[in-house]
């Protein structure tokens, strides 16, 4: 398993198979965390777009996952 480390809001690190994983592992961690995972993938972009002023695409797990290691939110430890 990769060691991935999350920098937005909180920094906290996690274990995953791969990068896509960071979707529901932040999906756990959010205040809005119940719920459809796309809407919340969408959510979270919009979120994110806003904190950091990059673009985020989330047509997928992984593709979001790339988008927040792009914008420096999201990179792989171990």
């Amino acid at each position: 398993m990769a060691t991935y480390r999350v920098d937005y809001g909180d920094v906290f690190v996690f274990e995953a198979q791969g990068i896509g994983e960071v979707v529901p592992e932040l999906q756990s961690r959010h205040m809005c965390r119940g719920g459809d995972e796309r809407r919340f993938m969408r959510r979270l972009a919009i979120e994110m777009c806003e904190w950091s002023g990059c673009h985020f695409d989330w047509s997928s797990r992984e593709s979001l996952g790339r988008s927040m290691v792009s914008a420096g939110l999201l990179r792989l430890v171990d």
